[in-house]
Order: C-alpha cells, then sequence, then structure tokens
C-alpha cells in the first residue's frame, strides 16, 4: 500500500498540472477572441475594400460610357491604331470623312490611298476636303490615336477674309496715292499753264521746266515705289553669291556717298562660300533704299556701315547703321508700314519696300541698336543650302574684314 508521502507528492503533481491546463485553457482564449477581433477587422476592412472597388469600376464605367458617347458625337474623326498600324477602332465621324475605312486594315495602305498633299502644305481627302491630322501614342500600351479634322469651311473663311484685307488694304494704299501725288501734280499742272504763256523769259520757261521735271519725277518716283511693294520685287529667285553682290554693292555706292561726303565703311566677314537663294536686283535695290534714307535723314555728317556677317550655318547677317539721330520709341512700330514718312517729300514706301524685299525672301528684318549711334537695320536672310540651291556659285575673290572705306584716305 502506497504510503501517505507518496499520495501527498502525486497528488501535487495533479495541482500543478492541472493548474498548467488552465494557464493554456486561458492563453487559449485570449488567442481566439483576438482571432475573432482581427477576422472582424480583416472582413470589414475587405469590405469597404470591395465597396471602394465598386465605385472604381462604377466611375471607370461612367467615365467609359461618356466617353464612348462623345466619341459618337464629336465631329471630328477618331481612329485608333494598334501597336502593328492596323485599324483597330474608329468612330461614326471617321466612317463619314474616310469612305472605306475598316477594321483591321493597313492604316498606312489606307492613308496613301485616300490622303495627298497641296502644295501649301495641307492635306487633302480623294473628295477634296482639306485636313488637319494629329495623332497621339497609347502609351505605355502599344498603338496610337489619330484624330483628323475637316478645315475647308475654316480655310475658305480665311481666304475670304484675307481677301477683304488684301482689298482693303489696297484701298487704303490708292487713297494714300492719290493724297501723295495730288500735291505734285497740281504743282506740275500750275508750273504747265505757266510754261503757255508768250510773255516768259527764257530764263524762267527754264525754271517753270526745271520744277515741272522735278515734279513729275517725285510722282515717278512715289509710283515705283507703290509698285515695288505691291510686287514684294521678287521676281525670279537664283542662287546669288554674296561676294559678287557686295562688289556691285559698293559701285552702286560709290558715287552716292562721294556726292554726299559720307564716310562709308562696308565689312564682310561671311567669307567665300556664302550664297543665297534670291533676287539680286531687289536685294541691292533694298540696301541702297536704306542707304539713301539714312543719308537723307542726317543734318550731320554721315558716317554709315554695312557689315555682312553669318548669324549661324543657315542664316546670314547684313546691318546697316548710321550716326544719326536715330528712330524715335514712339515711331518704331510704324516705321515699315507704307506711306508712313517723317520727311515732307518722303513717299512713305522706301522702308515698306525693303520690308517687303525681305519677307519675299523668307527673312527678317529688324531695327537694333546702333554702335554709331543712330539708327541700324539687321536682315536677316536664310543661307543657301545645297539641296535647295543645287550647285554652288564659285568664288576666288581675296577676302579681308574691312572691304571697302570711303574717303579713301580715311584709315
Amino acid at each position: 500500500m502506497p504510503t501517505s508521502s507518496h499520495n501527498h507528492v502525486r497528488q501535487q503533481q495533479l495541482e500543478n498540472a492541472f493548474l498548467v491546463f488552465n494557464q493554456v485553457s486561458a492563453q487559449l482564449t485570449d488567442s481566439y477572441q483576438q482571432l475573432q477581433t482581427q477576422v472582424a477587422q480583416l472582413n470589414q476592412e475587405l469590405a469597404e475594400t470591395r465597396t471602394d472597388r465598386l465605385c472604381q469600376l462604377a466611375e471607370k464605367e461612367r467615365l467609359a460610357n461618356r466617353l464612348s458617347h462623345l466619341l459618337e458625337v464629336m465631329p471630328a474623326a477618331v481612329v485608333v491604331l494598334n501597336g502593328e498600324g492596323y485599324v483597330q477602332d474608329f468612330n461614326p465621324a471617321a466612317t463619314k470623312m474616310l469612305n472605306g475605312v475598316m477594321k483591321e486594315s493597313l492604316w498606312s495602305e489606307f492613308y496613301q490611298r485616300v490622303f495627298s498633299k497641296k502644295s501649301n502644305g495641307d492635306l487633302c481627302l480623294y473628295n477634296g476636303s482639306l485636313i488637319t491630322l494629329s495623332e497621339c501614342s497609347l502609351s505605355p500600351e502599344p498603338g496610337k490615336i489619330i484624330l483628323l479634322l475637316d478645315i475647308t469651311e475654316t480655310r475658305e473663311l480665311q481666304n475670304h477674309l484675307n481677301r477683304q484685307e488684301r482689298l482693303s488694304s489696297l484701298g487704303h494704299m490708292a487713297a494714300q496715292l492719290a493724297h501723295q501725288i495730288r500735291t505734285p501734280l497740281t504743282s506740275a499742272l500750275l508750273d504747265t499753264s505757266h510754261l503757255a504763256r508768250g510773255d516768259l523769259s527764257k530764263e524762267r520757261r527754264q525754271q517753270f521746266s526745271s520744277r515741272l521735271r522735278a515734279r513729275l519725277c517725285h510722282i515717278e518716283r512715289q509710283i515705283k515705289d507703290m509698285l515695288a511693294f505691291a510686287s514684294g520685287n521678287q521676281g525670279l529667285m537664283v542662287p546669288v553669291a554674296i561676294t559678287p553682290l557686295v562688289l556691285i554693292l559698293e559701285q552702286m555706292l560709290e558715287p552716292l556717298i562721294k556726292a554726299s561726303n559720307t564716310r562709308f565703311e562696308l565689312i564682310d566677314r561671311t567669307g567665300s562660300d556664302v550664297v543665297i537663294q534670291g533676287n539680286q536686283d531687289a536685294l541691292l535695290g533694298a540696301l541702297m533704299n536704306l542707304v539713301t534714307n539714312a543719308i537723307a535723314h542726317s543734318d550731320i555728317p554721315v558716317q554709315l556701315q554695312i557689315a555682312l556677317e553669318r548669324a549661324s550655318n543657315r542664316m546670314l547677317e547684313i546691318r546697316v547703321s548710321d550716326n544719326g539721330v536715330g528712330i524715335p520709341e514712339d515711331i518704331k512700330e510704324q516705321i515699315f508700314d507704307p506711306f508712313f514718312t517723317t520727311s515732307s517729300d518722303g513717299t512713305g514706301l522706301g522702308l515698306a519696300v525693303v520690308q517687303s524685299v525681305v519677307l519675299a525672301h523668307e527673312g527678317n528684318i529688324t531695327i537694333v541698336p546702333s554702335l554709331l549711334g543712330g539708327a541700324s537695320f539687321k536682315i536677316c536672310l536664310p543661307v543657301c543650302q545645297e539641296e535647295r540651291c543645287g550647285e554652288m556659285v564659285p568664288d576666288t575673290a581675296n577676302r579681308s574684314g574691312v572691304y571697302a572705306i570711303y574717303p579713301r584716305n580715311l584709315s
């Protein structure tokens, strides 16, 4: 039979085991409650996420419907291409505009078949409609969206507006020219009536004849300037080498600058291979116009400088500068307007003709600060590229920085 001490030990072991069991049960109960709490929290988060996702899907569906309706009603044609360039989808406007467009057709072949380019760069459909075409990548997905808009009516309105503006300008110019011609013409008629008198002395007759000739020359100059402005003096555009142009300009200016006691400096830093596409006579006339204008508007001994240099590989820069009073700020915006002049006997077309010639040569003319203290005009003209001008004009002249200075005895 077991002793009492042995029973006591066994009872103690049972109590310890029961205590451990109670502790483990409590831990399991706590863990289960925590697990239930986490499950409830996860269920709530899942429900919220599901609700948000359903809302997002509903919003995306509404957006897709709006975009679909927009594509259906918009007047512009929309064509969707896949990564291989095949038509994947298009809207009703594309069906109406592009007769024969089909899904799974190769867009490049269809484009070549129905589109052509006009001389002015507009894209033209087979039926004569003018179209603008723009495209956008579907990145990061392959493919692109092409948008086509019919601008036929817009172009017609623009052309009509341009015609109206030209007619309006022509009427304004005709009125201005009539006003400019009326004064010298009245004087010429008066001098003519005096010449018909039989009691005139030889000296008076000579005086009236000289005045009549001066008035008629003034009228002729106005008409000549008007015609030059209206035509732009473009004429035949051919490759023009700058070196021969400078030589001719020097010869043309020499009598004028000597007669006006002008100190003139012609600087050519272009090198020997610059060629532009243009009309040599028109360019020379424009430069002569600037020089004549500078001399006519100066009350002090005139200093003139014409400098030619390459502003870049594609542009030629010509600066005509003087030491006169310059151009007031308040008239700089009007200086190139037809018939605008500050001279009582000027036609007001000189600088307008110069600008017209420069624009006809695809260049631009601006007023810049003058190193001589007066006015300075900068003309930028595109340098002729080989693919545009063909064979370049050879130039074997020996060039220096300062090409010509007048008077010759001045350094």
